[in-house]
């Protein structure tokens, strides 16, 4: 595994942002919780990642995600401020 990922809370990479290197089990974590079922957008800068509906890889969106820009997941076939964790495979 091996990867980075940007989260954008907005449509088009505004708003907050986080930065994930490899994986994020639960979003929703109590160190920080803010992105739980907030991301509308993402970035791969590097790996293949998957992303779920649910904390600990629970509920997978279909297909995997290579580097590029996502500027609306709902473009993707995920739902729009749902995403509870994310993983590089």
């Amino acid at each position: 595994m091996g990867g980075h990922v940007i989260l954008f809370e907005h449509i088009n990479f505004h708003g907050a942002h986080k930065h994930v290197f490899d994986e994020e089990p639960n979003l929703a974590a109590g160190d920080d919780s803010f992105f739980n079922d907030k991301v509308s957008s993402f970035v791969v800068l590097e790996g293949t990642w998957r992303f779920f509906k649910d904390i600990n890889y629970q509920n997978a969106y279909p297909g995997t995600f290579g580097p590029g820009q996502y500027a609306w997941v709902v473009d993707f076939g995920i739902k729009n401020d749902d995403m509870s964790s994310l993983k590089s495979k």
